[in-house]
């Protein structure tokens, strides 16, 4: 191989490049995540006394919002008590910054320990920090 081919193949050669990642614990302005709820479709099924909601988040740009942000958001929106409203779905189309899901806000606290399952309403606790 002559010295002139070498010289070649290195120039169609890539060199990794240095991505910097901030943390966002570190960087105040990532804390605030924009992200817009979009109702699809609401139903209200009186004979289990909660409301039955389909909804699009956009949060284009920033990570998947958490469920305790989602139920923050539904609650505030539909004037609802936090501890009624129960995020039963979400799905996050992979590079879109969509994210559909279904939740159901109760008409009082009592019907969702009586009505939603046990797996549920697990998702739904607060996490406990790590024993050491």
């Amino acid at each position: 191989m002559s010295a002139r081919t070498c010289v070649e193949a290195e120039t169609f050669i890539r060199k990794p490049q240095l991505v910097v990642l901030t943390h966002p614990e570190r960087e105040p302005s990532l804390r605030v995540m924009p992200m817009k709820i979009e109702i699809l479709r609401e139903r209200m099924n009186r004979p289990l006394g909660r409301k039955e909601i389909h909804f699009r988040i956009h949060h284009v740009g920033s990570t998947t919002p958490s469920r305790a942000d989602v139920k923050a958001k539904i609650a505030a929106q539909f004037d609802a008590d936090p501890s009624t409203v129960v995020i039963k779905r979400l799905r996050t189309a992979f590079g879109v910054g969509v994210t559909e899901g279904s939740a159901r806000i109760y008409d009082n606290p009592d019907l969702v320990q009586r009505i939603e399952n046990s797996y549920i309403l697990k998702r739904h606790e607060a996490k406990k920090a790590a024993e050491a």
